[in-house]
């Protein structure tokens, strides 16, 4: 009116708060719609994108690697399950149906996963550092099901079942996947064809489980200018090494080695170019004794039982070698993260590639929690620890029922949430 602007009240909608309008809402009008769990699968996605695992894998395949590493729901209860957390809104995803889970396992069969594995490696290794210095272990996985190319085997646990077994490459320091590759049950050539790929990724520097390696394939290792810790099995050739030595002279104080859980005696001597260990453990003969002669009363068998040997070509001290191979827990402890955290034992699907697929899932969710172990370690927090303080970390979606105005909001966090996002969410 004459060139003025004339104000009209028409409703009041709230206090204004930092520039925006703070709606007033009446507490008896609200109602909540849904609840969902939000800061765990937040941090699961932000390592992800991080990791570049996004660029590599279909949104559907990484529903359930998101889901193996917080929950490990089964395919089939996968759409209820989904519903009470945020996975889909942060993948960008409206829905997904048990099809298209089950198509999305042999969509990631198909996929080119040693490229996947490359480029994470080649991320892992430049957190370690230049020292290539891997730990290499076999482990069996049993399945149900009626795959066709599958027989029932016996395995390391003597249980005669369907069986995979799956060899992982970790490197020594921090235990990030290198690499894993899934064989049938049993197959003697395993290692032999893991050093291959060893040897082509620049890996110079080996800590090997017992009985992975024969006397033949040391001297293959031994030509490539691998440097080596590795367990060896007690052929009748190396037998005869054992016989040499007087158990007086092994089982001294001179010859003694505190372990974290035990105390062996160890005797070394001159092998192959490199150094031959003999290790005694006169806890474990004493263990292995009375359940052998239950059963056998050969001598010849019994007098090595307690006995172990490892070979190496490094400069380090005997008690160092020693303490090196037995006290190292990175691959145990990405195993056991892998079995029990991922559940990765028994794999309960029934074709071959949906087998293998599980397998690469477990491997992905690794890999992810490894890397939120390696950033949350100054904090003396571990992966799965952080998991767990995340867990109640809730968006809570509301609505005002008289004006129908929705909106969601966060749980206020806790301490120790705050401590992982905070990290989580610091650029590196």
């Amino acid at each position: 009116m004459n060139g003025k602007v004339k104000q009209q009240f028409i409703r009041y909608i709230g206090k204004n708060v930092k520039t925006g309008a703070v709606r007033r809402v009446v507490t008896n009008d609200v109602k909540v719609m849904e609840v969902r769990r939000s800061l765990d699968v937040e941090v699961v996605h932000r390592i992800s994108e991080k990791l570049g695992i996004n660029d590599m894998i279909p949104k559907n395949s990484l529903v359930l690697v998101y889901s193996q590493l917080l929950d490990r729901p089964s395919i089939n209860g996968m759409e209820e399950y989904l519903k009470g957390t945020e996975i889909l809104r942060f993948l960008g995803l409206k829905e997904v149906n048990t099809e298209d889970l089950y198509t999305s396992l042999s969509d990631l069969d198909e996929i080119d996963f040693e490229r996947v594995e490359e480029k994470l490696s080649k991320l892992f290794v430049s957190i370690e550092g230049e020292k290539k210095s891997v730990i290499v272990d076999v482990t069996d996985t049993y399945f149900t099901g009626d795959s066709p190319d599958s027989k029932p085997r016996k395995g390391k646990e003597g249980r005669i079942k369907k069986l995979i077994q799956i060899a992982l490459v970790v490197t020594e320091k921090r235990g990030f996947p290198i690499f894993h590759r899934v064989y049938p049950g049993n197959t003697m050539t395993i290692f032999s064809d893991l050093v291959k790929d060893l040897w082509i990724r620049g890996f110079n520097s080996i800590v090997v489980d017992r009985g992975m390696i024969s006397p033949g394939e040391l001297e293959d290792l031994l030509k490539m200018n691998f440097v080596l810790i590795a367990g060896i099995k007690k052929s009748p050739e190396l037998k005869k090494i054992i016989d040499s030595i007087p158990k007086d002279e092994i089982y001294s104080k001179n010859g003694m080695v505190r372990l974290r859980k035990t105390v062996v005696y160890c005797k070394q001597l001159d092998y192959r170019g490199g150094k031959m260990i003999v290790v005694y453990n006169p806890s474990l003969e004493s263990v292995k004794r009375p359940h052998f002669y239950e059963s056998s009363s050969d001598e010849n068998i019994a007098r090595y039982l307690g006995y172990s040997l490892i070979f190496h070509n490094t400069p380090l001290s005997t008690a160092d070698v020693v303490k090196k191979y037995y006290d190292k827990d990175t691959v145990e402890r990405a195993f056991k993260q892998m079995k029990g955290i991922l559940d990765l034992r028994p794999v309960r699907v029934w074709l071959r590639s949906h087998i293998e697929s599980h397998v690469k899932i477990c491997y992905l969710s690794y890999a992810i929690l490894s890397y939120l172990s390696f950033i949350l370690e100054k904090k003396g927090i571990s992966g799965p620890e952080a998991l767990d303080i995340l867990k109640t970390g809730y968006r809570v979606y509301l609505k005002d029922e008289k004006s129908g105005f929705s909106w969601e909001s966060m749980v206020n966090m806790s301490g120790l949430q705050k401590k992982v996002m905070d990290v989580v969410f610091k650029k590196t």
